[in-house]
Protein backbone atom coordinates (compact mmCIF):
# COMPACT_ATOMS: atom_id res chain seq x y z
CA UNK A 1 0.00 0.00 0.00
CA UNK A 2 1.33 3.83 -0.62
CA UNK A 3 0.25 6.69 1.28
CA UNK A 4 -2.20 9.02 0.03
CA UNK A 5 -0.35 12.63 -1.09
CA UNK A 6 -1.76 15.69 0.76
CA UNK A 7 -1.66 19.38 0.06
CA UNK A 8 1.74 19.52 2.64
CA UNK A 9 3.26 16.70 0.05
CA UNK A 10 6.35 17.82 -1.39
CA UNK A 11 7.49 16.66 -5.14
CA UNK A 12 11.04 17.10 -6.18
CA UNK A 13 12.20 17.61 -9.59
CA UNK A 14 15.29 15.41 -10.87
CA UNK A 15 17.35 18.86 -10.60
CA UNK A 16 16.85 19.04 -7.09
CA UNK A 17 14.14 22.03 -7.14
CA UNK A 18 11.36 21.16 -4.32
CA UNK A 19 7.92 22.96 -3.81
CA UNK A 20 4.87 21.92 -1.58
CA UNK A 21 1.59 20.95 -3.00
CA UNK A 22 -1.22 24.24 -1.68
CA UNK A 23 -3.83 22.53 -4.00
CA UNK A 24 -6.61 19.85 -2.93
CA UNK A 25 -9.84 18.58 -2.96
CA UNK A 26 -11.66 19.83 0.74
CA UNK A 27 -13.95 16.98 0.10
CA UNK A 28 -11.79 14.48 2.04
CA UNK A 29 -8.90 15.78 4.22
CA UNK A 30 -6.46 13.36 6.19
CA UNK A 31 -5.27 15.04 9.47
CA UNK A 32 -6.57 18.61 8.73
CA UNK A 33 -5.32 18.54 4.94
CA UNK A 34 -7.11 17.95 1.82
CA UNK A 35 -6.03 15.50 -0.91
CA UNK A 36 -4.93 15.66 -4.13
CA UNK A 37 -6.40 14.12 -6.89
CA UNK A 38 -5.25 13.43 -10.17
CA UNK A 39 -4.42 15.98 -12.38
CA UNK A 40 -4.28 18.68 -9.47
CA UNK A 41 0.19 17.76 -9.81
CA UNK A 42 0.27 18.90 -13.25
CA UNK A 43 1.13 22.19 -14.71
CA UNK A 44 2.95 23.28 -10.85
CA UNK A 45 6.52 25.57 -11.54
CA UNK A 46 9.06 24.78 -9.19
CA UNK A 47 10.35 28.53 -9.35
CA UNK A 48 13.71 29.88 -9.05
CA UNK A 49 15.81 31.94 -6.57
CA UNK A 50 15.21 34.87 -8.86
CA UNK A 51 11.62 34.57 -9.59
CA UNK A 52 10.43 32.10 -6.05
CA UNK A 53 6.50 30.54 -6.20
CA UNK A 54 4.13 29.89 -3.27
CA UNK A 55 5.39 26.72 -1.25
CA UNK A 56 8.53 26.39 -3.45
CA UNK A 57 10.98 24.95 -0.89
CA UNK A 58 14.19 24.83 -2.73
CA UNK A 59 14.30 26.61 -6.35
CA UNK A 60 15.35 24.06 -9.46
CA UNK A 61 18.46 25.77 -10.82
CA UNK A 62 17.80 24.76 -14.44
CA UNK A 63 18.45 26.72 -17.03
CA UNK A 64 17.94 27.47 -20.93
CA UNK A 65 21.21 25.82 -22.68
CA UNK A 66 21.38 29.88 -24.39
CA UNK A 67 24.44 32.54 -23.95
CA UNK A 68 23.93 33.51 -21.07
CA UNK A 69 21.95 31.08 -19.87
CA UNK A 70 18.75 32.32 -17.95
CA UNK A 71 16.31 30.69 -15.22
CA UNK A 72 14.06 28.75 -16.88
CA UNK A 73 12.98 26.37 -13.77
CA UNK A 74 10.74 22.64 -13.99
CA UNK A 75 7.12 22.81 -14.44
CA UNK A 76 5.56 19.21 -13.95
CA UNK A 77 3.23 17.17 -16.39
CA UNK A 78 0.28 14.97 -14.81
CA UNK A 79 1.63 11.74 -13.20
CA UNK A 80 0.94 8.41 -15.13
CA UNK A 81 -1.24 6.08 -14.07
CA UNK A 82 0.99 4.24 -12.10
CA UNK A 83 0.92 6.69 -9.25
CA UNK A 84 -3.18 6.81 -8.73
CA UNK A 85 -5.24 4.73 -6.42
CA UNK A 86 -7.29 2.27 -7.94
CA UNK A 87 -9.80 2.02 -5.58
CA UNK A 88 -10.06 5.24 -3.54
CA UNK A 89 -11.08 8.21 -5.74
CA UNK A 90 -13.19 11.73 -4.69
CA UNK A 91 -15.55 12.98 -6.82
CA UNK A 92 -14.99 10.28 -9.66
CA UNK A 93 -11.04 11.29 -9.64
CA UNK A 94 -8.05 8.29 -7.86
CA UNK A 95 -6.21 10.53 -5.18
CA UNK A 96 -2.40 10.98 -5.92
CA UNK A 97 -0.19 8.35 -4.00
CA UNK A 98 3.28 9.21 -3.02
CA UNK A 99 4.33 6.38 -5.48
CA UNK A 100 3.57 9.13 -8.01
CA UNK A 101 6.45 10.31 -10.92
CA UNK A 102 5.79 12.48 -13.60
CA UNK A 103 7.88 14.17 -16.18
CA UNK A 104 9.04 17.96 -16.39
CA UNK A 105 9.94 20.59 -19.26
CA UNK A 106 12.65 22.92 -18.26
CA UNK A 107 14.96 25.02 -19.67
CA UNK A 108 17.69 22.17 -19.65
CA UNK A 109 15.34 19.89 -21.36
CA UNK A 110 13.07 17.21 -20.25
CA UNK A 111 13.26 15.72 -16.40
CA UNK A 112 11.02 14.08 -14.35
CA UNK A 113 9.25 14.55 -10.44
CA UNK A 114 8.90 12.25 -7.79
CA UNK A 115 7.46 12.14 -4.34
CA UNK A 116 9.32 13.32 -1.64
CA UNK A 117 7.02 13.80 1.26
CA UNK A 118 3.30 12.45 0.95
CA UNK A 119 2.18 15.21 3.83
CA UNK A 120 0.83 12.70 6.04
CA UNK A 121 1.47 8.93 7.35
CA UNK A 122 -2.29 8.10 8.12
CA UNK A 123 -3.97 7.11 5.11
CA UNK A 124 -2.68 4.37 2.72
CA UNK A 125 -4.63 3.23 -0.18
CA UNK A 126 -4.25 0.42 -3.46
Amino acid sequence: MSLVVTEEAVLRCSHGGQLQLAIGDPRVTVDGHKVITGGMEGGLAFGSAVNPVPGMLTPCPAQTPTSPPVSQPCVTAPTTPVGLALKLTVGGRPVLLDTATGTTVSGSGPGTWTVASAGQTTLEAV
